[in-house]
C-alpha cells in the first residue's frame, strides 16, 4: 500500500484528539517501515540516479534488502509494542488506562505490515525477519497493473479518502486537516509521478 494509506489506517485506529504523544508515536510507527525507502529515494534524487535503475536494480540489491527487511520486521515491532506495554506496567502498576506511546508505535508499524502483506508480489518483504527470510508473494500488487494494480489502486484511493474524511471530522486542528488534504492529494500525485517517470 502507499505510505499515506498506512498513515491514514493507523490514524483511524489509534489517533485521539488532545493526545499528542500517542499521535506522534502512531505517525512514527506508520512511517517507520518505509523509512529506508524514503532515504533511498532521497539519495537517488540528490545524486541523479535514474528512477528505473533505482527501482529495478538498487532496490533489489544489498544493503537495501537488509534495510527493508529490518524496517518490515513484524517480530521487531511486536517486541517494541510489548516493551512499551511492560514498561508502562512497571511504571504505573497493574492497571494501564491507555496504551503507552511505545506500544502505539509498535502497533501502528504492525498495521503497516498487515496492509502490505497481501499486496506485494516480486517486491514482497520478509515480514518475519530475522526469524525467517520467507516472503509471501501475493497474486495482487498495490502498484503493478499486471497483478491487479489498477483495481487495487482504485480501492485503496477510496479507502484512503474515506479514512481522511473520518479523521477530518474527528480532528478540528487546521494543521491536521491540512495534512489530511495532502494525503488525499497524494492519491493523484503519486500515480502522476510514476507515469511521468516511466511513460512520459
Amino acid at each position: 500500500m502507499n505510505t499515506q494509506t498506512h498513515l491514514l489506517v493507523a490514524a483511524a485506529i489509534f489517533a485521539k484528539p488532545d493526545q499528542p504523544k500517542r499521535n506522534a508515536a502512531l505517525i512514527i510507527g506508520a512511517l517507520l517501515p518505509d523509512a529506508a525507502i524514503f532515504a533511498l529515494f532521497g539519495w537517488a534524487m540528490l545524486t541523479g540516479v535514474p528512477q528505473e535503475i533505482l527501482w529495478r536494480e538498487i532496490y533489489f540489491s544489498e544493503p537495501m534488502l537488509t534495510f527493508t527487511a529490518i524496517g518490515n520486521s513484524a517480530p521487531l515491532y511486536a517486541s517494541i509494542a510489548l516493551l512499551g506495554w511492560f514498561w508502562a506496567r512497571a511504571q504505573k502498576g497493574a492497571k494501564i488506562a491507555a496504551l503507552p506511546a511505545l506500544t502505539v508505535l509498535g502497533l501502528a508499524a504492525l498495521t503497516h505490515l498487515a496492509g502490505d502483506f497481501p499486496v506485494h508480489v516480486d517486491d514482497a518483504h520478509p515480514h518475519f525477519w530475522p526469524l525467517s527470510d520467507w516472503r509471501f508473494r501475493s497474486p495482487v500488487s498495490y502498484w503493478d497493473n499486471a497483478h491487479h494494480g489498477r483495481a487495487f489502486g482504485a480501492f485503496e484511493a477510496a479507502l484512503g479518502i474515506t479514512l481522511a474524511a473520518i479523521l477530518f471530522f474527528r480532528f478540528q486542528a487546521l494543521w491536521v486537516r491540512a495534512l489530511l488534504a495532502l494525503c488525499v492529494i497524494a492519491y493523484l500525485a503519486v500515480p502522476v509521478f510514476w507515469y511521468l517517470q516511466f511513460v512520459g
